[in-house]
């Protein structure tokens, strides 16, 4: 059941990524991210209140709000860095630190896979560069200071895998209001600080919350996953989630893979039927 419920999240996190970066093209990537995150705040605070499930303890706290600021720090340096370089070089970057970031914390932690989930995880972080375009041609130059920020952005997304993956896994949808209740504030700040105000035009508006909402959803997947499984092999499943923002580009978009992109895809497969061995 975790590798489902990880293979879940992926979906989730990829079509997430895919109407968030829809909704971006005709608005302030951070407002259109705060506008879904708060979204999925407010709904999860309205079922707090309705099913009385017991508060977390202060240890839960503390982790979530470690990956509500993880989650901050990955989205400043993720849009940042993609303003100012090639989006298919710092793809690749953010999406294998953000799969290593869980795996080592696991391991040092005590978790232990075996031969084959390691060689699983070895395949999925070639799957995720390919999958990502990393081979393709790049149209605009990154300098060394923009590859720093996909590597933060990256150990900001692991912050959150960790994070999360640590958090009590018995007190319901606690643990994913913490992250929010530190996240949701902090993105207003940056969309305050990038455009001065806070819009979402009315056409992208349904974009926006299906992004928050189902971004928020997969990280209540991913604590599901993490209640019964390793947190070094489900991390490895959920970094999986480019796959499925590829497919709704391809499907609705038109737009067409590179040969590379083809063989990403199917290390892909390869790579969960490994880990879930």
């Amino acid at each position: 059941m975790p590798i489902i419920w990880a293979g879940l999240a992926a979906l989730f996190y990829g079509v997430a990524d895919y109407s968030g970066s829809r909704a971006s093209r005709f608005a302030n990537s951070a407002s259109t991210t705060f506008f879904g995150q708060a979204t999925a705040f407010l709904g999860i605070g309205v079922f707090l209140i309705f099913v009385r499930t017991p508060v977390m303890p202060m240890e839960s706290w503390l982790w979530t709000t470690g990956g509500g600021f993880g989650g901050a720090i990955a989205l400043v340096a993720f849009y940042r860095a993609m303003s100012l370089g090639s989006m298919t070089v710092i793809a690749p970057i953010t999406a294998v630190i953000g799969l290593s970031v869980p795996v080592v914390a696991g391991v040092l932690s005590g978790e232990r896979p075996d031969g084959l989930a390691w060689l699983g995880i070895l395949v999925a972080i070639v799957a995720v560069a390919l999958v990502a375009d990393v081979l393709g041609k790049h149209d605009l130059p990154t300098p060394g200071r923009v590859i720093w920020m996909a590597v933060a952005a990256g150990v900001g997304f692991g912050m959150i895998f960790v994070c999360m993956g640590n958090a009590s896994h018995d007190h319901g949808l606690w643990p994913l209001f913490g992250q929010r209740l530190v996240s949701v504030p902090t993105v207003a700040a940056i969309a305050l600080f990038q455009a001065r105000k806070i819009y979402v035009p009315k056409n992208v508006v349904l974009l926006s919350v299906a992004a928050g909402v189902l971004d928020t959803s997969a990280n209540g997947l991913y604590l599901l996953a993490t209640n019964t499984g390793l947190m070094s092999i489900v991390s490895v499943v959920v970094a999986m989630y480019p796959v499925a923002t590829v497919f709704l580009a391809m499907t609705l978009d038109h737009e067409r893979l590179h040969k590379s992109q083809v063989v990403g895809l199917l290390l892909a497969l390869i790579s969960l039927a490994l880990v879930s061995l």
